[in-house]
């Protein structure tokens, strides 16, 4: 087995910053997929009767969007755990978490008190379904917030209620996981048993802690589904999540972007698309174009076995294959990119009132919804950006 090394001739970690802005821009596509499609949760879901085309689009899309979720939302969890240990090396305790809570904290805060009641307040205004159905959102946007605090479960829904900053709510709880770890693994009795190099596991080893992940997801998914977010936490997907981040801290100590192989990018190419293939041969064979996709989501299925196992082995597969490829392929911006990938953060925190605004736009004009989601998208993502670039960034 060839162990060659994957050589660096470019600057080393632009393709971070791509990654980012792939993060953004696929966050935006996928809630305006969702919008003229259905399948999911979003502030706005347009009421389609889809033609044979759109069904077909639309399904491919989400059987592909499905596969690949937790896998791609999963390696800015890896980025995130790459960067982390640097940072925290760099500073002191008290200053690193008053930059993760500047960074994290206070956007999340004001998504959550701000920027999430106000769309559902203002949907609900609009007639927009479900939210003009809510009775608490009837009366003022004031008698809504006084609401909010009538009870301790209320309290606690409206503050856990974070939409599409779930993403920053996790973070900072694996970052203050984290924290404890570095605060324990100071004892001399712990730093003897951490290794001084930590060589990538065999492809075999990987292979099986994707299938130990998978079973471990199928299992946390009978309490948990994978549409449900408790506490505003994905739990269904928290596994993969927590593993990528963890593969990132791990990968900052030991150098792992310098050691992944190209053995690693052959055989890894091959299980992942062996993966994709069989999950759609099942998919035809056994549940067919008109079944309830919904029993995929997590209980004790076949379905739901078969997803959970498909969703961890691509997980492992995107990090040797995906992130490889950014690594050579795209590790260097021109000044479009750079710009954008400057402002890919603040984008994600926008994208949401600037998506919808822009879909509301369109609500009466007859067209039809692949269409739609062609001009819809692109628009949003110039939109964030300009907002982002001579707006947000300047606040933030």
């Amino acid at each position: 087995m060839t162990t060659e090394s994957i050589e660096l001739k470019k600057p080393r970690y632009i393709f971070l910053d791509n990654i980012k802005l792939m993060f953004a821009i696929l966050v935006i596509f996928n809630h305006a997929r969702v919008t003229y499609e259905g399948s999911g949760w979003w502030y706005y879901i347009e009421e389609n009767t889809l033609d044979l085309f759109s069904t077909i689009f639309f399904q491919t899309l989400a059987s592909f969007g499905g596969i690949f979720q937790a896998s791609l939302l999963g390696l800015f969890f890896l980025l995130a755990g790459f960067l982390t240990p640097k940072s925290f090396d760099r500073k002191k305790l008290s200053v690193f978490w008053k930059e993760r809570l500047l960074r994290l904290g206070v956007p999340l805060l004001l998504y959550v008190l701000l920027i999430n009641p106000i769309m559902f307040y203002i949907l609900s205004v609009l007639g927009i379904e479900p939210w003009t159905s809510y009775p608490n959102l009837q009366g003022s946007l004031l008698d809504y917030y006084f609401d909010q605090f009538k009870s301790l479960g209320t309290l606690i829904d409206f503050l856990t209620n974070v939409g599409p900053m779930w993403f920053l709510y996790v973070l900072l709880i694996f970052t203050f996981v984290y924290t404890l770890w570095r605060q324990v693994s100071r004892s001399d009795s712990i730093q003897q048993y951490i290794p001084k190099e930590l060589p990538i596991p065999r492809n075999v080893y990987l292979f099986l802690i994707a299938i130990v992940l998978g079973w471990v997801a199928f299992i946390v998914r009978f309490i948990s589904p994978v549409d449900r977010f408790p506490l505003g936490i994905p739990f269904g997907y928290l596994i993969q999540y927590f593993m990528m981040f963890v593969v990132g801290v791990i990968t900052a100590r030991y150098d792992w972007f310098e050691k992944i192989s190209k053995d690693h990018i052959k055989v890894w190419s091959s299980i992942l698309a062996a993966t994709v293939v069989l999950f759609f041969l099942y998919f035809i064979l056994f549940m067919g174009v008109d079944s309830d996709y919904s029993v995929v989501f997590g209980g004790p299925n076949l379905s739901a076995l078969v997803f959970a196992l498909v969703d961890n082995m691509v997980c492992m597969g995107m990090i040797f294959v995906l992130i490889p490829i950014f690594y050579l392929k795209f590790n260097t911006q021109g000044n479009i990119i750079k710009n954008l990938s400057d402002s890919s953060f603040h984008m994600y925190l926008i994208h949401a009132p600037i998506l919808v605004t822009i879909s509301l736009v369109f609500i009466s004009i007859p067209l039809f919804p692949v269409l739609k989601l062609v001009i819809v998208f692109p628009l949003a993502v110039i939109l964030c950006y300009l907002a982002s670039q001579y707006g947000l960034r300047k606040i933030l």
